[in-house]
C-alpha cells in the first residue's frame, strides 16, 4: 500500500556510460535524502556536488534536477550534507543561556 511507501530526494547519475552495461533501460539514481510523498523540495538556490554511489565519479546539478523517487535508501545511508536536518530529524539541541547564567 502507499502508506507503507518510502521516498527519496534523488539525481540521476550523469555518467551514462558506466551506468549503462548494467541497465540499459534505466539510469541510476544516487539518493540524496529521505523523504514523504507531499513535502515539497528543499529550497535549493546553487548547483551542488554529488558523489555516484555506484560509479564514485562527482558532478554538479542544478536545483530542478533534483526528483523524489519511490525508493528505498540505500545501505548504508548518509544524507548529502544539503538535505541534513530536512524530514524527520529531531531538532539540534541548544543550551538554555538563561540557566547557564544563573549558575555564575
Amino acid at each position: 500500500m502507499w502508506e507503507n511507501s518510502r521516498y527519496c530526494w534523488v539525481v540521476l547519475c550523469k555518467n551514462h556510460w558506466f551506468h549503462v552495461r548494467r541497465n540499459i533501460l534505466f539510469r541510476h539514481r544516487i539518493a540524496l535524502a529521505e523523504t514523504d510523498a507531499v513535502t515539497p523540495r528543499p529550497a535549493i538556490d546553487a548547483h551542488f556536488r554529488v558523489r555516484c554511489d555506484e560509479c564514485g565519479k562527482e558532478y554538479f546539478y542544478k536545483p530542478s534536477e533534483v526528483m523524489r523517487f519511490e525508493q528505498e535508501p540505500p545501505e548504508p545511508f548518509t544524507p548529502h550534507p544539503l538535505f541534513r536536518g530536512e524530514g524527520t530529524d529531531p531538532p539540534p539541541v541548544v543550551a538554555n543561556k538563561s540557566k547557564d547564567n544563573a549558575e555564575h
